[in-house]
């Protein structure tokens, strides 16, 4: 693997030919472009994902994993999304494993042999049409940013107003001061869209910050559970919580908690009164790398199997789950998706109807000892 400091254009070059790979090394390099290298889909993965290159050259039978399973994992990774990816192969290129190419996110499918000015013209056109579109989607953010950054000053002038209001309850009459409390939860309820509205942007821009940091699960935990709290005392429901058998790992605290937060969230709206929510956390091998694992589960009513391939969705939760989460966005879920998959982990779930809903997450074990 080349160790090779990063410049403005970085490209990782992905193929057990050892020869091949000293080639594109010399002709990138002797054209201003950093080299990063690996020989085989799994390390390809990995160098990507601590690397961030600008593009990816990817071959398809590779050990460990072949290319399509490795783009397959690179496109799980949200700041790996839109990375370019191209296929270069002396073998497989027929129609089917070319359409199955672009089907998985490769952004071009090369045969070898490839002429030297050809490549170096090909990777030049590539790089281009990155930069222009990583572009259009920077300016798509700011442009969202400004449109609930305005929305943001009225919405606080309105909570503010009925805050005074309700100082003077006992001047008001009850109708009215009902009508005042419903303003002021309307106006949270709009604040709630715009904060799931921007994590959204965040995640599908590849711009949320995973800030690493030693972390026990079980504060993390608790304070998720704090929110809730009331809501838990009314319906009489039982959290039972088993992680303290985890050591401390490296992760984002704040948004692990809004993962805690969200999957609570929607265990408590969906779980009967006197019911139970159990999360539990344990290190696991997976992939021959140590892992934790996270089940949230609940014994709520379900959820019906054709409604599973959407829950993480946004495009389709925001529809459906308008009629299932009253006031809620219906972005929580895919919210957790996205900042799973920023620590390099996974998210999937399992249910059944009448019985409840696990969620299962995995996340890489980085050791803060």
């Amino acid at each position: 693997m080349s160790e090779i400091a990063l410049k403005k254009e970085t490209i990782l070059v992905a193929d057990d030919d050892l020869a091949a790979v000293k080639l594109y090394e010399m002709i990138l390099k002797e054209n201003g472009y950093a080299v990063l290298s690996a020989t085989d889909g799994l390390q390809c993965v990995q160098v990507a994902a601590e690397n961030l290159p600008d593009l990816i050259i990817l071959d398809v039978f590779m050990p460990e994993l072949d290319g399509y399973e490795a783009i397959t994992r690179l496109r799980q990774l949200p700041h790996l999304r839109y990375v370019p990816i191209v296929f270069l192969t002396g073998h497989d290129t027929t129609p089917e494993n070319i359409e199955k190419g672009y089907r998985l996110g490769g952004t071009e499918y090369w045969a070898k042999p490839i002429d030297g000015e050809e490549f170096l013209a090909r990777i030049r056109s590539i790089l281009r049409g990155a930069k222009a579109e990583k572009d259009l989607r920077t300016l798509r953010e700011s442009f969202n940013y400004m449109i609930i950054h305005d929305l943001r000053g009225p919405l606080s002038g309105i909570s503010g107003y009925v805050e005074l209001l309700k100082e003077d309850k006992e001047k008001i009459p009850p109708e009215d001061f009902e009508m005042i409390t419903g303003i002021g939860e309307a106006a949270g309820i709009v604040f709630e869209i715009i904060r799931d509205f921007l994590e959204v942007s965040r995640i599908e821009a590849g711009t949320l910050h995973v800030l690493r940091q030693p972390v026990l699960l079980r504060p993390i935990i608790e304070k998720s559970r704090a929110h809730f709290a009331q809501l838990v005392q009314q319906k009489e429901i039982e959290i039972v919580v088993d992680v303290d058998s985890t050591p401390m790992f490296l992760a984002d605290t704040e948004l692990l908690e809004e993962v805690f937060s969200n999957l609570l969230d929607n265990a408590l709206r969906f779980t009967d009164p006197k019911g139970t929510i159990s999360i539990t956390a344990r290190l696991g091998e997976r992939n021959d790398a140590s892992n934790v694992i996270i089940t949230v589960a609940d014994t709520g009513a379900g959820i019906p199997p054709e409604d599973i391939p959407m829950l993480f969705d946004k495009n389709r939760i925001m529809t459906a789950g308008a009629k299932r989460a009253g006031a809620h966005t219906g972005l929580g879920l895919p919210i957790c998706k996205g900042i799973i998959e920023a620590h390099g982990g996974t998210i999937t779930v399992s249910s059944e109807l009448q019985r409840g809903t696990t969620f299962i997450i995995i996340l890489p074990f980085k050791s803060a000892e």
